[in-house]
């Protein structure tokens, strides 16, 4: 099973589809060496946002299967997960 050193959370990125509806991303990214030269992306959590907050569709899309079955990468992007939940609850309850 591969290991990755270090671990982050990007930036979280919010838009719109092309649909007009509201979309946030964040990826957790993994790497070996200090100077980050082989970072890669591990896991692209994103949600679209329907029917002004009442519903919401969650997608976790890992890139490799190493990346999901490494159970501290599955851990990490729960966290990241719930990082990227707490950003939509603020943007719905700022529409309110």
């Amino acid at each position: 099973m591969k290991n990755w050193l270090y671990t982050e959370n990007t930036i979280l990125i919010a838009g719109m589809t092309e649909e007009g509806l509201p979309f946030f991303e964040n990826k957790l990214q993994g790497w070996n060496d200090e100077e980050g030269t082989d970072k890669e992306d591990l896991v692209i959590i994103n949600a679209v946002v329907y029917d002004d907050g009442s519903e919401m569709i969650l997608k976790n899309i890992y890139t490799s299967e190493e990346a999901m079955e490494n159970p501290v990468i599955r851990e990490k992007s729960e966290e990241v997960e719930q990082i990227l939940l707490q950003e939509v609850n603020l943007w719905i309850s700022g529409m309110n």
